[in-house]
């Protein structure tokens, strides 16, 4: 399932204003058993062995032996150089303040990357962006219906109180359970029940196999927070007022609004594998380019997974700080919600794609931190059967240079010259003017015409929650993830009538059923090349114009060392591979 974050998705921005995102609920392997640190994500359902603790000593993904077209060398990095001795205290920017950290409410970057290093998931994401073993040691459908979980021993709360089925139970019920308000609450959609069924073992019954929502324990659905702690704190629970119980490696210190959340390791963390030589992190928003960059060259901020930063070349240059890239499960692109208006052809809409200059959006609002994507799942989320989806890539058009000859003639066979495509946007979101300018220069040179429909940075987000806020429009543009590495996360979403994000109501029944085959495949290769075949129906139909991949952005002080330079920070304990250099 898909929601929207601002920035991301529940605030939206782009970092540095609101582009939408959304979260997907990704099909995953029918049982997740190997440990944290695993290079590929397990399938096997009988296998319930737990090799905890080899974190990855790679800083470079898994060689597929095909290169992948368009991305740029260099955007490969998985971990920084590991830590040689510990750090005493850091501040980690976001670019706004961190509103919640209680997992049902996450949506946002400033948000999940607060809570993924304070609250754990069952399964857990490594900086690979494959699915390891978290809190549970085993997950796997032992039938079709029943999902099992084997918790792990030993893991303890930060108060000390052990941590145990009921607890598990609890933290899944209150993401399902739609009074809260959470925004997970339809990834339970074939959940029928959730029970304590042994000393350290849940059971979760569906109506059926569902991979999907396996997947998403890896995630904010899977974090677990203590019974006892959330009951008492009640509405005040995840915020400033009230904090959190969890077991992860930081444990919330103190939280002043205007200043900062801060954590402290917790000594009593269960995995000792992880390198844990970060004893304090304090996580502020900092909204201002010009700040951000001057406090990281003097050292007031020590670290930021950016986001469209404008100042990355000076950055890149400065001897203050190491800037990294790497994997991202995000996309740039934009949704096309209105399929009877000019865009209702898809000729038009291929011809809009191949009109837009994506070198020109790479270099002018990225950096060079992204290139021209050929689909919307960018290559962050191949987390398994990689060789497939990099050949699934690589046979899909090249959108690397702009055609507007074979583009003016899709238009002139579709009979759509002077059509008028209104296109939602924000003067007020400087990513969002960037991108809405070059495609109305693009319309305009193949014989079609642009209207900007701009709304307040504030209200952006009503294209994604509202429908009346989308009538009068053709289009939006968006930054958008799935929860996990897996494309389908993304392509689920798209698809009517239950997709999250299916605002144009695309329900081809052949992409509905190759949507069946997915969830319920337990091989890796087959289900990837299920996908692919789902990946070419929807690039062909453009129901999203993909722009660009943008790589996650690292960028640390040269005192600092070690943390993943992969989208793994918005679910994985990230802040526990630090130390000094």
């Amino acid at each position: 399932m898909k929601r929207i974050r601002i920035s991301g998705v529940v605030a939206i921005g782009l970092t540095l204003a609101l582009a939408a995102a959304a979260c997907g609920g990704a099909d995953a392997p029918t049982s997740a058993t190997e440990a944290p640190g695993s290079t590929a994500a397990p399938t096997s359902a009988g296998d319930t062995t737990d090799t905890a603790g080899e974190s990855p000593a790679t800083t470079e993904p898994p060689a597929t032996g095909n290169t992948i077209a368009g991305m740029p060398e260099g955007a490969d990095t998985i971990l920084t150089p590991a830590p040689s001795g510990e750090a005493e205290s850091v501040v980690w920017a976001t670019y706004r303040e961190t509103s919640t950290i209680d997992p049902i409410y996450v949506f946002d970057y400033p948000d999940n990357t607060a809570m993924a290093i304070a609250c754990e998931s069952l399964l857990r994401q490594n900086p690979d962006l494959t699915v390891g073993a978290g809190l549970a040691t085993s997950v796997e459908y032992v039938d079709p219906t029943s999902l099992v979980i084997t918790l792990r021993d030993g893991v303890t709360f930060w108060d000390g109180t052990p941590l145990t089925a009921d607890d598990v139970v609890f933290s899944l019920q209150r993401q399902q359970d739609p009074a809260n308000g959470g925004f997970y609450g339809a990834v339970f959609a074939n959940v029928t029940d959730v029970a304590v069924t042994g000393d350290a073992e849940v059971t979760i019954t569906t109506s059926k196999q569902d991979m999907a929502f396996l997947g998403e324990l890896s995630g904010p659905v899977g974090a677990v927070v203590q019974r006892a702690y959330t009951e008492e704190q009640g509405a005040d629970f995840g915020t400033a007022a009230g904090g959190v119980m969890c077991t992860g490696p930081f444990q919330l210190d103190s939280w002043v609004v205007g200043e900062g959340i801060t954590f402290t390791r917790f000594d009593g963390y269960w995995d000792d594998t992880l390198p844990q030589q970060l004893q304090q992190i304090t996580i502020k928003g900092v909204s201002d380019d010009a700040v951000l960059t001057s406090g990281l060259l003097t050292g007031e901020i020590d670290g930021v997974y950016a986001n469209a930063l404008s100042t990355i070349d000076q950055l890149r240059s400065s001897d203050a700080v190491n800037v990294y890239e790497g994997p991202s499960y995000a996309i740039s692109a934009f949704i096309v919600s209105n399929f009877t208006g000019a865009l209702a052809d898809k000729r038009v809409r291929q011809a809009l794609s191949m009109a837009i200059d994506r070198p020109g959006i790479v270099t002018a609002q990225f950096k060079g931190a992204a290139f021209p994507a050929r689909a919307p799942a960018s290559p962050g989320t191949w987390g398994y059967a990689p060789e497939v989806f990099v050949d699934g890539w690589n046979a899909l058009p090249d959108v690397s240079t702009p055609d507007l000859e074979a583009a003016k003639a899709l238009v002139a066979e579709a009979g759509a010259e002077g059509q008028v495509v209104r296109i939602g946007m924000s003067t007020e979101i400087a990513a969002i003017a960037l991108q809405a300018g070059e495609f109305q220069r693009a319309l305009e040179s193949i014989g079609l015409e642009a209207e900007l429909v701009s709304v307040s940075a504030a209200n952006y987000i009503n294209f994604f929650i509202d429908a009346a806020a989308r009538d009068g429009v053709d289009g939006f543009f968006t930054v958008n993830y799935p929860n996990l590495s897996d494309p389908f996360g993304l392509y689920g979403s798209m698809l009517a009538p239950d997709g999250s994000q299916a605002y144009n109501g695309y329900s081809d029944q052949a992409a509905l059923d190759l949507a069946d085959a997915i969830r319920s495949e337990p091989d890796d290769t087959a289900r990837a090349e299920k996908v692919v075949e789902l990946q070419q129906l929807i690039v062909d139909e453009q129901l999203w114009i993909s722009v660009v991949a943008p790589t996650t952005v690292l960028i640390m002080s040269k005192d600092l060392t070690g943390a993943p330079s992969t989208f793994s920070y918005m679910f994985g304990p990230w802040a526990a591979y630090l130390g000094a250099t």
